[in-house]
């Protein structure tokens, strides 16, 4: 029985022509002789299909439809009301199939906003200085030109800036960050590396230069 009825259904539901919808009755009324099942209960099935699925279409061509948004729960009360009326009603979602297909704007962060190993390139003798900080570098930056300023030779850039009388330019044009790190136990060791990595370069500047040869970057 359940098999007939998935076959009528089907026919009725399959959009055919006329003359390919009656091969198919034709089909299943083959199949329901060869089956010995009674040719009565076969048309009472298809009657009810068919005038099931008329009502259906007839529901469809006059109902009227609307739309609502689906912010919450709390809309399926009011769409409830129009629930045994002529009104259809369809959701629609607050954030659109087109709202994903448009790039959101990424917010990059500046390097300048991390913390590690650095480098600031004099712009007169372009040799560099390495240094280390577990801030971001905008505040490292701030503190080297505050010492250039008040002629303090705390750090060797300010030295070499007030020795040489050469130009610190801006963050952008002579900062650079190296190597992002965030476990203050490894500032130490990458700052000694990158200074042995500049001094074997000839690219540090004299007053950062390493009085002692360290073996331990013979490999580097």
């Amino acid at each position: 029985m359940a098999a007939f009825r998935f076959h009528i259904t089907r026919m009725h539901s399959l959009p055919l022509d006329p003359d390919k919808r009656q091969k198919e009755w034709k089909k299943i009324q083959h199949i329901v002789q060869n089956n010995n099942f009674p040719r009565r209960l076969l048309q009472k099935l298809n009657h009810q299909i068919q005038s099931k699925n008329n009502h259906i279409h007839s529901e469809k061509k006059h109902k009227i439809w609307t739309t609502f948004t689906y912010h919450s729960p709390k809309i399926r009360r009011i769409t409830n009301l129009f629930k045994n009326t002529s009104v259809g009603i369809a959701f629609k979602a607050t954030t659109t199939l087109q709202q994903f297909l448009i790039p959101t704007t990424r917010i990059q962060t500046s390097s300048h906003e991390k913390s590690g190993i650095y480098k600031i390139t004099c712009k007169t003798c372009h040799k560099s200085y390495v240094g280390q900080t577990n801030r971001n570098l905008n505040l490292r930056f701030r503190e080297h030109v505050r010492y250039i300023k008040n002629n303090d030779p705390r750090s060797a850039l300010a030295l070499d800036i007030l020795n040489c009388r050469q130009e610190y330019g801006n963050i952008n044009g002579t900062m650079t960050l190296l190597t992002q790190i965030n476990r203050p136990s490894l500032l130490l060791p990458y700052e000694q590396m990158y200074i042995q990595i500049f001094h074997r370069n000839n690219e540090l500047i004299p007053e950062q230069r390493p009085n002692e040869h360290n073996p331990m970057f013979e490999l580097l």
